[in-house]
């Protein structure tokens, strides 16, 4: 005599097994495009935004060039670098407070087609004509 239901049984757990794949490949093929999707472009946007931290101290380093360069100067030197903005040119006794604006719009090609990320940051830079030179400071872009 054999115990567990003989064939019929046996059928039954194989369909069982079957099932549970198949809902579970079915829920996979739901569930993951879209995160797929979603930690790509979030990976394209930490792309963007490393270019605007790099652009921005491209820029530094243009107008650091320099120190004694007039205001129209650091501003052209400023406005060369690609995909910055001067916003503000300040001088003082000390020197020449530049505010500016970076863009970064990045593109890919993916999986799922083109993704595009987009970043900006607001920097202010001051220029003293002596004396070491002050840091990049990051600023809120106004609207």
């Amino acid at each position: 005599m054999r115990y567990g239901g003989g064939r019929s049984a046996h059928r039954r757990r194989w369909l069982v097994a079957g099932t549970v794949l198949v809902v579970l490949a079915a829920v996979g093929a739901a569930v993951a495009p879209p995160l797929l999707r979603d930690r790509s472009q979030q990976r394209l946007e930490r792309r963007a935004e490393r270019e605007v931290t790099a652009t921005a101290q491209r820029t530094r380093a243009a107008l650091l060039a320099e120190p004694a360069a007039r205001e129209t100067a650091l501003r052209d030197a400023a406005g060369a670098v690609a995909g910055v903005e001067v916003l503000t040119v300040a001088a003082d006794p000390a020197g020449v407070r530049l505010v500016f604006r970076v863009r970064v719009a990045k593109t890919a090609a993916s999986v799922f087609g083109w993704q595009r990320a987009t970043a900006e940051g607001c920097f202010a830079q001051v220029v003293r004509r002596a004396g070491a030179p002050a840091a990049l400071e990051r600023l809120p872009c106004p609207s």
